[in-house]
């Protein structure tokens, strides 16, 4: 696995990291694509210019389409990328391709996948196929038997799906892997990973957080703080009773979570003792966090 060529992620240069793990060779970087991309807005502009003067300035007053400061590149510019290595990509659903789709093992060497400006690689390297995504630590295997299948799962899933036309540039890991094949066993797979529209790169490294603890308390103890904090309402109640009328259990209507609500029957009592009891123990718990 050591072998395949894998990028982990940068920015937003995924375009850049599906290419190189593509050719299996980090031959693109993030000027080579800008480059490609000028080109292809030069070609736009000329082509504008031959219209509507009007659409024409409107087009010159906005940004590109083909890249962005964040590391973005079209699917314009990884289809002209492919070109200089004399390769093409069609859509999964295109019609020269039905007859194919039904063997995709056998019929096809590489994918590239895209969701949400997201891309990345499934591509055959000996006898065996593997995902090669930047927002993973590593390659996955796919077997052969489960390569179909996840490709209808990447389209239930939304992704789109490009088929890689042409030879793909001799790599040192096909050679490698068509020799000492890896073992499906001992290294990660897609069908032990989750779905690539829920996976992130964080869950392939941080393991869980532990849950919070809940502290418990007695019975006592609960009255006790109860009472340190309200005081004893008969008490309050005999001693000023305009307070009682306008007792907040928070001692803040501002940080109320029922502002403007208040716990009175309209007569002066404001709410029995089972929910001021609730409202303790929600406090200490608190307390305790």
């Amino acid at each position: 696995m050591d072998l395949i060529h894998h990028e982990t992620q940068q920015g937003q240069l995924c375009a850049q990291h599906c290419l190189n793990t593509l050719l299996q060779c980090p031959v693109f970087d993030a000027i080579s694509l800008s480059e490609i991309a000028q080109q292809l807005d030069d070609q736009e502009r000329c082509q504008m210019s031959k219209g509507n003067p009007d659409d024409y300035q409107k087009f010159l007053s906005q940004p590109s389409i083909n890249m962005d400061d964040s590391g973005f590149f079209s699917v314009q510019v990884i289809m002209k990328a492919l070109e200089v290595y004399g390769l093409s990509a069609k859509h999964w659903a295109h019609p020269d391709l039905k007859t194919a789709r039904n063997n995709p093992t056998e019929n096809f060497n590489a994918l590239i996948c895209n969701l949400n400006e997201h891309w990345f690689t499934i591509r055959k390297l000996g006898l065996q196929w593997f995902t090669i995504d930047s927002c993973k630590s590593g390659p996955l295997h796919v077997s052969e038997t489960y390569l179909e299948i996840y490709l209808k799962q990447l389209e239930h899933e939304g992704y789109t799906i490009f088929v890689v036309l042409g030879d793909l540039p001799h790599c040192p890991a096909h050679d490698q892997l068509l020799l000492n094949p890896v073992d499906p066993r001992l290294v990660p797979s897609t069908t032990s990973a989750k779905s690539h529209k829920q996976r992130t790169p964080v869950e392939d490294t941080a393991p869980p957080a532990p849950p919070k603890p809940i502290v418990t308390e007695s019975a006592e103890e609960i009255r006790r703080k109860r009472l340190a904090h309200f005081g004893n309402p008969e008490q309050t109640s005999s001693n000023n009773p305009e307070t009682s009328s306008s007792f907040s259990p928070s001692g803040n209507h501002d940080n109320d979570d029922n502002q403007g609500n208040e716990c009175s029957d309209g007569n002066g009592n404001h709410g029995d003792d089972d929910e001021m009891m609730r409202i303790a123990i929600q406090m200490s718990l608190e307390g305790n966090q």
